[in-house]
């Protein structure tokens, strides 16, 4: 495995290696490093590979310098693992979408690699730096997304619309998989009611998670706090980000509720690793995930979404397409983009009719139990197998796979 994230904070990574270390197979990360230089293995059979550098946000140039040193020094790292363990099976995870080329050493003795997108880099640039779709630097990413696709043996998309794009961007659609971000039942699964205990001092808690940045619409909770104050006088905005330096989009939005007289309201943590969220998550009474509208965010779904659902926590959410195909009225509180007028009345909403709250729950647990890991591992198995030739499953492993301990 490949990524540019901290293996214990990203779910995404965790299954797939989880999932083979559970049937037998020893799986290396290469990875960034954790803020707090924490282990990072959850397994015996997983040995994660951290560079020394961690994640931060950046932007244009600085965003562009980032991944090249982290392209490099994965490219190195992996060559060199592979020179002694002779790898499978390589699983790269953009972004950026170059990274595949890491794999480079192994795919030349004919080694499979798989790149992962988990998001479509043109579309999220067009998200971030607000450009058409023929600007140069979009048409320049369309150019690397096309060459390391087809450097690729196999790819793998997070939903069915980003499969959709690559098809019609030229991609043959055998060569493309659809596995759903799910939640990992391992870890988020509802809490009983009757068993959880007050943990935040009475207050009503609002809950953020993950990524702050513009397009994620952080600002809009904050611009809804001078109103719920009003109505909920132990209302708590708890904001729990992706990474330690979020950078100036999580400033903007500190500086925003000092400056509308909130910030004694908003509560930031540092990042945790993915044992804890769930226990962050049944502590909350909200989710929040009041997103904007754009090209990239309406076809994105944010893991976020079905783990809040897993846990049973009730969901505020911009009415996104991809939210609405998967999960629809019945399981997720539903408000127009950039509208803190109306996030507000709908968490009213839900403070004050408990039993509405826990139906929205209800049904989207439901929902989020049909995107499950249980299931999509199943799709991921199947196509391992198509590319190495033979079952990964356990039965089978001693026959199959070489040593491949230092």
């Amino acid at each position: 495995m490949v990524t540019h994230s901290v293996y214990l904070r990203d779910s995404r990574i965790r299954r797939y290696s989880d999932y083979l270390a559970e049937e037998g197979h020893h799986v290396d990360v290469i990875c960034l490093a954790s803020e707090d230089g924490a282990c990072q293995s959850s397994s015996e059979r997983i040995t994660v590979y951290p560079l020394p550098v961690t994640r931060m946000r950046r932007e244009r140039l600085g965003l562009i310098a980032d991944w090249f040193f982290v392209a490099v020094s994965m490219f190195f790292k992996l060559s060199f693992l592979d020179l002694r363990k002779r790898y499978d099976l390589v699983h790269i995870h953009n972004m950026p979408d170059f990274l595949v080329f890491c794999g480079l050493i192994p795919r030349l003795r004919g080694c499979p690699v798989i790149l992962n997108v988990h998001d479509p880099v043109p579309e999220l640039a067009r998200s971030k730096l607000g450009l058409s779709e023929y600007h140069p630097i979009i048409r320049s990413l369309l150019f690397l997304e096309r060459i390391s696709i087809a450097f690729s043996s196999h790819v793998i998309t997070a939903t069915p619309e980003f499969r959709n794009i690559l098809i019609h961007r030229g991609v043959h659609p055998e060569k493309i998989t659809v596995i759903s971000n799910a939640a990992n039942p391992l870890f988020f699964q509802a809490l009983d009611k009757s068993k959880k205990l007050p943990t935040n001092n009475g207050r009503f808690v609002l809950l953020y998670v993950g990524t702050v940045a513009a397009r994620y619409g952080l600002d809009v909770c904050i611009r809804a706090l001078p109103y719920l104050k009003e109505h909920i006088p132990q209302i708590l905005l708890r904001i729990v980000p992706k990474i330690r330096k979020e950078g100036q989009a999580l400033e903007d939005c500190l500086n925003l509720a000092a400056k509308l007289g909130v910030r004694d309201l908003v509560e930031t943590t540092d990042p945790i690793p993915l044992e804890e969220m769930p226990r962050i998550m049944n502590e909350a009474d909200i989710g929040m995930y009041p997103a904007y509208s754009d090209c990239h965010m309406d076809i994105a779904l944010s893991l976020k979404i079905p783990e809040m659902a897993a846990i049973g926590l009730p969901i505020v959410a911009t009415r996104l397409p991809v939210l609405v195909e998967l999960f629809g009225d019945d399981a997720i509180a539903f408000i127009p983009p950039d509208d803190p007028q109306a996030l507000a009345r709908k968490v009213l909403d839900l403070y004050r009719d408990p039993e509405y709250a826990e139906q929205l729950a209800e049904h989207a647990a439901k929902k989020s139990a049909a995107l499950s890991w249980t299931e999509q591992r199943i799709v991921y198995r199947s196509v391992l197998e198509s590319l190495l030739g033979y079952s990964i499953t356990s039965g089978s492993i001693s026959a199959a796979l070489p040593d491949v301990s230092d």
